[in-house]
């Protein structure tokens, strides 16, 4: 396994993917699902119909009322999420799941679901990377979250989530933290069919009655960090203790800050820049199987590999046209090029799966990169008149 960040960035998912999965239908009751959660200890599962591949956690039944009436096509409908395939590199995922603030996204290979690739398995294999020394972990946390105290009810910390979209509360008591309320700890308690829904269990009500307070369901034993943590610290502190959440004290025990794998994944995805080469993708309709980020991750990666050998290529362009020969078939016609001042690639390829045809429209063109040579003398120098 990679041992630093660097490494770990340029590395396939396909070491990290969890195949342990578990597969629904727009149609499975979320009780159901939740039921097969608790069983397999994971928090994501996939939900396959229509032609589209899409996921659901855990947090995502916070807002169901009724576990055993409710069909995962109304939590699924708004749930798209971008499929990776299990050579994508783990930078590629980590830049995806910051970027769409998902948890987890489903890896496919032919059409199908093989595995889950979480923030949590891109943290666990961050565990290793002894370079993650170097950061400290109070400048990668959300400071000055909101608590609350022990005495709270149960139903303001599922409104506190609900109306402020996030899974973790840290709950104090006389001013220090005595423990944390995850968004799992609150589907599991309104499950069980505690009480009856009154006033305040929806977002924008106020809260009034209802059975229990977060002291009776919250973790008494939240995994901590002092200021003087690295994001070592943190990383090795989730995956070992697994927990979701690190919160991040002061010598008083009072809450400064939390952090989230996702405040992880921020040291390994790539930083937005506004001067991305630019890459042109024209035919990919948002509704295909092969998103448009999904397509620029594995450009990139070829294209990436490419400028080691040809260092000036600048702009790239793919154009993907479908025909339809009859019958259930459509065939897709793709046609790539990489330009620089002085060079210019071009290959295509043609086939009837979306996927296959583009994989090997990429072979095609790293092959292209590997067999011309690169010629330094054509290069336009800089720096003086013409």
């Amino acid at each position: 396994m990679a041992r630093t960040i660097e490494e770990l960035s340029h590395t396939e998912i396909s070491e990290l993917i969890n195949k342990r999965i578990s597969i629904f239908t727009p149609d499975d009751l979320t009780s159901k699902l939740k039921g097969e959660l608790e069983k397999t200890g994971r928090y994501e599962a996939i939900v396959v119909g229509g032609g589209k591949i899409g996921m659901v956690t855990i947090r995502d039944l916070l807002g169901v009322e009724l576990l055993e009436q409710t069909k995962l096509v109304k939590l699924w409908k708004s749930q798209w999420q971008t499929p990776v395939t299990s050579d994508s590199w783990v930078q590629g995922v980590a830049t995806e799941l910051v970027r769409i603030n998902a948890r987890a996204l489903p890896v496919v290979e032919d059409m199908k679901p093989v595995g889950i690739i979480s923030q949590v398995d891109i943290v666990a294999a961050m565990a290793d990377c002894n370079d993650l020394k170097k950061t400290h972990a109070k400048d990668l946390a959300k400071m000055g979250p909101v608590t609350l105290e022990v005495g709270a009810k149960v139903a303001e910390a599922r409104k506190l989530m609900l109306d402020r979209g996030i899974s973790h509360v840290p709950i104090t008591k006389d001013g220090k933290l005595a423990g944390i309320v995850t968004a799992a700890d609150l589907v599991q308690f309104f499950s069980q069919g505690v009480g009856k829904r009154k006033t305040g269990d929806l977002p924008g009500e106020k809260v009034t009655k209802y059975p229990g307070v977060v002291d009776g369901i919250m973790d008494k034993h939240p995994f901590t960090v002092s200021t003087n943590a690295s994001a070592l610290d943190v990383a090795r502190g989730l995956r070992d203790q697994e927990k979701s959440a690190a919160v991040l004290i002061d010598e008083n025990e009072g809450v400064l800050g939390i952090l989230t794998p996702k405040e992880l994944l921020t040291l390994i995805a790539e930083p937005p820049t506004e001067e991305e080469m630019p890459i042109s993708i024209v035919g990919l309709a948002n509704e295909e199987f092969l998103a448009r980020s999904l397509a620029e991750e594995k450009i990139r990666k070829v294209i990436t590999l490419g400028m080691k050998i040809h260092p000036h290529i600048n702009d790239v362009q793919v154009v993907i046209k479908k025909s339809d020969k009859g019958g259930d078939n459509e065939r897709y016609e793709m046609t790539v090029r990489a330009l620089s001042p002085t060079e210019q690639f071009q290959t295509s390829n043609a086939g009837y799966d979306l996927v296959k045809t583009f994989d090997g429209l990429m072979s095609s063109l790293e092959k292209e990169f590997k067999e011309a040579k690169h010629d330094a003398s054509k290069v336009p120098r800089r720096g003086r008149g013409r």
